[in-house]
């Protein structure tokens, strides 16, 4: 399938200001099953140039800078993809408390970050019930990714980027971004090396097909290191593993290392941020 995206944030202050310098993570990056055939950023105030580089994850980001007084923001992403989806192995034939030689490369994946914690002892009286000896890697992801989709609640208007994960298993309700927090807490307390994935859902699902949850904004799910597979995705927030409907932006250790844009600014007070996201079919 191909897609065009179009993902725009804008700021208005309350106060005009006279400097900024940011970093976007709005452009999307080529993985095994996906191809960017183009993407680009439009900025208002226009501005002379844009820096892209690559961070530790491989990540695309953009940075930029307005010098003049402005008293709003607002950076475009449009994008064109093409995804395709291979075909998932059921079972890895790989028991989760086996032994496992993890790359060097992945290891980063194994250790707590800023929005995932592993030492804590909700999160591990959760996770008991899955790890029993010698169970299937696969398995093992797909009851916590269909536990967390029957189990909990999407409820958009329950958290906001701080909300910590033992709130979030309290109340059993949150968003794509909790859920997928959620489920990197759960495996990494148990050494399964697992990493946090910003993307996009098709807005207007296929027809006879149900609309996806998250589909309205951006998404995040979770991909697993299984060895002698590689790295497998999962969506707690539908219970599927992601499809052609799936688009990638970038991956971390958790939303921390994906923000869309962030930056340092002089003046503007207060400010509105407005965000809105289309994922339509190119065909």
């Amino acid at each position: 399938m191909k897609y065009r995206v179009r993902h725009k944030n804008r700021y208005q202050y309350d106060q005009p200001v006279s400097l900024c310098h940011n970093a976007a993570c709005l452009l999307p990056r080529d993985t095994l099953n996906q191809q960017v055939i183009n993407s680009r950023l439009i900025i208002l105030p226009v501005i002379e140039s844009v820096t892209e580089r690559k961070d530790l994850f491989g990540n695309r980001l953009s940075a930029f800078s307005v010098e003049e007084l402005h008293s709003e923001l607002t950076v475009l992403a449009e994008s064109e993809v093409e995804v395709r989806v291979n075909r998932i192995e059921r079972s890895s034939g790989v028991a989760w408390d086996h032994p496992m030689n993890i790359p060097a490369k992945s290891r980063l994946y194994l250790r707590p970050s800023v929005y995932v914690p592993t030492q804590d002892t909700t999160i591990w009286e959760f996770a008991a019930p899955f790890f029993t000896p010698g169970r299937d890697l696969f398995a093992l992801c797909e009851a916590i990714n269909q536990h967390i989709f029957h189990e909990f609640v999407y409820d958009p208007g329950f958290s906001d980027v701080e909300t910590p994960v033992h709130w979030v298993l309290a109340e059993k309700r949150g968003v794509c971004q909790d859920f997928a927090h959620l489920m990197l807490s759960v495996l990494r307390s148990h050494g399964v090396a697992c990493r946090y994935v910003s993307g996009y859902l098709e807005t207007d699902p296929p027809p006879g097909q149900p609309k996806l949850m998250g589909a309205d904004a951006s998404h995040a799910w979770v991909s697993v290191f299984i060895p002698g597979t590689g790295w497998v995705d999962f969506d707690p927030t539908n219970g599927i593993n992601p499809s052609e409907r799936h688009i990638t932006l970038a991956w971390g250790r958790d939303y921390a290392d994906v923000v869309p844009l962030k930056g340092l600014m002089t003046g503007g007070s207060q400010h509105q941020l407005e965000v809105s996201v289309d994922v339509t079919p190119a065909d």
